[in-house]
Formats: C-alpha cells, structure tokens, sequence
C-alpha cells in the first residue's frame, strides 16, 4: 500500500511539473528582474520581449517535430543567416513580398536537404548539419563579401516592426499563427501521429507501413520552413542581413527552449506549448541579464547551465511519471 501511494505521489508531482512547472519558472523570472531591474517591467520592454521571443519560439517549432524522430539540426543558425541575406538581396528584382517567399522557400529546401543527407545517405544527423553550419555559413560570407544587406522594403520590415490595430506587435501574432497550425499538424493530422511514431520506435513505424524516411525528411523540411520566417523576423527587426552576426548561438538558443520545454532528446515525446513558454523563458532571461549588466560571456554560461538543467528537468519529470527516461 505505501508503495502504491508512493508511486501515485509521483506521478502527481510528475504531471504537476508537466503542466505547471515552466510558467512558475517563467513567472519567477519576470518576478525576481522585476525587482532587481526598474526597465524591465515596463509594458514596452515586456511586449519588445515577447516580440523577440518569436526568433526562436518560431524555430523551436520545427526543432521540436526534429528532435521528436530522435534527430537534431545544429546548422539553423547558418541557414538563418544564410537565406536571409539571398532573401533580403532578392527585394530590389522581385519586391519584398517575392523576398520573403524565395526567403522561406529555400529554407525549405536546405532543410529538405539536410533531410536527405541523413535519411538515404545514413549519415548522422550531428555530423550532417555540423558540416551543414560551416557551409552555409561560408556561403553567406562569400554571397555578400560579408556585407550586411540593409532593408528599406516596408513588407518586409513590417514582419519585424509592424504592430496590429498599433499594439500588439506583428512577430507576436505571427508567432501564435506557427503554433496553431503546428498544433494542427502534430495533434490533428496523420503526419503528426506519424512522427510521434518514428521518434517512439523507428523500426516498428517501418513495419507498420509508415515510410520514416520520408517523415524524417519532412521535419527537417519544416524545420528549414520556419527558420525561413524566424529569419525574415530576425533581419527585419534589424533592419538588415548581416552575414556574420545573425544566427550567432542561435541553434543553442532553439535546443535549450526545446529541451526545457519537455521535447525528449531520445525523441517519441514532445511538446509545443511547452516549447512556446520555454523560448519566452530563455528570452525574458537574455533580456534580464543585459539590463543588468551581465558580461555576454557569463550570459553564454547561463545559457548552457540552462540547457543542461533542462535536461535534468526533464529526467526528472519522466522519471516521476514512470516513463523510463
């Protein structure tokens, strides 16, 4: 009997820190920078924040479905860079709005070919998209001379800048879009099934007649897809494409609101709505340090304390729910 209420008290405390954990962790940081900070709890610096989060909250979506098969992509940052400089140069021939979908379409298409590479050449995920970070990287180095591509295209710059009804800023309605249509895609549709299948256990997906690589080339599709537009985000916000900072830590930042928002690295379990509050966390915090001040450096050492806690987090949690992870 007192073992029966011993695993019932974890699986309690299991679902707790599942559906509760993350907001008390974000609400205790917007307190404690808050009090230590009088710039941060201003409404224009918390809707800046929420603005900012689109960058990765946008990305996190695709590496959420990406981890979900059991793989990752480390290249996202390089892609950003990348296909925001060829998409912001293109405005001058076709026009912002023909930049912005060359921008997503061939994100599209690099994350298609990332998919490949590790899908019917078999090699790695890790290796694939570390070679992936050099190349793409280089390429936007060598497309621009590594001079940034400034943007003067107000639909473009309004994906970055613009507020709807003048309050609430468009990255933020943008950001809700992604996630209701992912929530769609992974929740009310086959395909959704389909990848929790594959990352659950590959072989009996196979099996059962799903066709993993075609799911595995899908993902890193809509991975490419929403970098595409995290992009297009990133550079408006900026006001331009700067090859050699743009995307700088940025797949760390993805993985860490990813992982902390309850995505199992060992793929099968996943969470959208986590991930959404989770890259809030990792911006409010971001945001917090730099109003205090906090050296960039110390700021990459918390960033990484982060994700390792993530990890811990999560054991945790499927360890208290009896899961074996």
């Amino acid at each position: 009997m007192d073992e029966l209420r011993s695993r019932q008290l974890k699986q309690k405390l299991g679902l707790f820190w599942g559906n509760f954990g993350l907001p008390l962790i974000f609400i205790l940081i917007v307190i404690v920078f808050s009090i230590t900070s009088p710039n941060f709890a201003t409404s224009y610096n918390l809707l800046s924040n929420f603005g900012f989060a689109s960058y990765v909250g946008i990305a996190a979506i695709g590496m959420t479905f990406v981890i979900m098969t059991g793989n990752f992509d480390i290249s996202i940052g390089s892609m950003l860079a990348l296909v925001g400089v060829l998409g912001s140069s293109f405005i001058p021939k076709i026009g912002g709005v023909g930049g912005v979908l060359s921008t997503v379409a061939i994100a599209s298409f690099l994350g298609f070919i990332n998919g490949i590479f590790v899908t019917k050449l078999r090699i790695p995920a890790f290796i694939t998209t570390l070679g992936m970070l050099y190349v793409f990287r280089s390429l936007a180095y060598i497309y621009t001379n590594n001079v940034p591509v400034y943007i003067s295209d107000r639909f473009w710059l309004y994906f970055g800048n613009g507020k709807l009804f003048g309050v609430i800023p468009f990255p933020i309605l943008l950001m809700v879009i992604c996630y209701l249509v992912a929530y769609l895609i992974l929740r009310k549709s086959p395909v959704g099934r389909y990848i929790i299948a594959v990352g659950t256990n590959a072989k009996a997906a196979a099996l059962s007649g799903i066709n993993v690589d075609n799911i595995k080339i899908l993902v890193f599709t809509l991975l490419g897809l929403f970098v595409g537009i995290a992009s297009i985000v990133n550079s408006a916000n900026l006001g331009a494409a700067n090859p050699g900072l743009m995307g700088q830590n940025y797949e760390f930042q993805v993985i860490t609101a990813v992982v902390l928002g309850g995505t199992a690295l060992s793929g099968g379990n996943g969470s959208l709505g986590g991930s959404l509050v989770a890259a809030l966390i990792v911006t409010f915090l971001g945001n917090g340090m730099g109003l205090m001040q906090v050296n960039s450096y110390w700021q990459l050492v918390a960033t990484g304390l982060v994700m390792i806690f993530a990890v811990s987090l999560n054991k945790l949690k499927f360890y208290l729910l009896g899961q074996g992870e």
